[in-house]
């Protein structure tokens, strides 16, 4: 944990010059974050009834390691068509760009990511299926009413965590997946695996990154391009590292 902390030091010392030389539109492990804090950047994209906050590694609460909670409420209450909030980073200038991040599921239940958010009726959701649907992922567009544009399938067993990339580039939607690190699925580069959903719609061309349901993030990074990652996502680089801290 030591040395992972010290990377991350290290990581805000060339975060100014990183963000100069690529195209890195967001950053964060939340390990220098406090309890009980929204991150920075961070903001309530609607404003429903829960709260968004650092919380401890719930796999190791006396661990060090911090991550974001999308909502302080019960899974059945965290959604915004029951009355959630949603949070989220990013404006409508993040038009295409590439997302890796951790995810953990609570509970066996519907949440996930959303993006290019632009109000609460018009969005796109990355979402984690439950009941009949367990094992399903699916894109969505919110448009007053859901319709759903694909289905993959990914088996994300509730409290463990799971690294998801999802490419977003003009009308087309690609969504990865693994329990792992972030470099590689299943020995092959995450980047040239495939995909286990893709979408398509052109609705929406710009928005915010948000978090959808009940659903704990953590080592978030996005970039206009996937070569914009590579020192975060090769086998030293700082998610790879702070993936494997995560979970200790």
């Amino acid at each position: 944990i030591k040395r992972c902390l010290l990377a991350f030091t290290c990581g805000i010392a060339l975060f100014g010059p990183l963000v100069a030389r690529a195209e890195i539109l967001y950053w964060g492990n939340f390990w220098g974050d406090r309890v009980g804090t929204l991150p920075d950047g961070w903001r309530k994209l609607w404003d429903g009834a829960s709260t968004a906050s650092i919380i401890r590694n719930p796999l190791d609460r006396n661990s060090r390691n911090m991550v974001l909670a999308s909502s302080d409420l019960a899974h059945d209450e965290s959604r915004h068509d029951v009355g959630g909030s949603i949070y989220g980073v990013g404006d409508e200038s993040w038009t295409d760009y590439v997302v890796i991040f951790d995810a953990l599921f609570p509970v066996d239940s519907y949440m996930g990511v959303v993006f290019r958010y632009n109000d609460e009726s018009n969005f796109y959701l990355f979402d984690r299926r439950s009941g009949p649907e367990a094992g399903n992922f699916d894109f969505w567009h919110q448009s007053g009413a859901w319709s759903r544009i694909d289905t993959g399938r990914f088996d994300a067993q509730p409290m463990e965590w799971h690294t998801f990339m999802l490419v977003i580039h003009g009308d087309r939607f690609e969504a990865y997946a693994r329990t792992g690190p972030p470099d590689y699925v299943d020995g092959t580069p995450f980047m040239h695996a495939e995909p286990i959903a893709v979408g398509s719609d052109a609705n929406l061309t710009g928005g915010a990154f948000g978090l959808y349901g009940l659903i704990y993030v953590a080592n978030m990074v996005v970039g206009e391009e996937w070569s914009d990652l590579g020192s975060f996502v090769e086998p030293a680089g700082k998610l790879a590292t702070t993936w494997a801290a995560l979970r200790r």
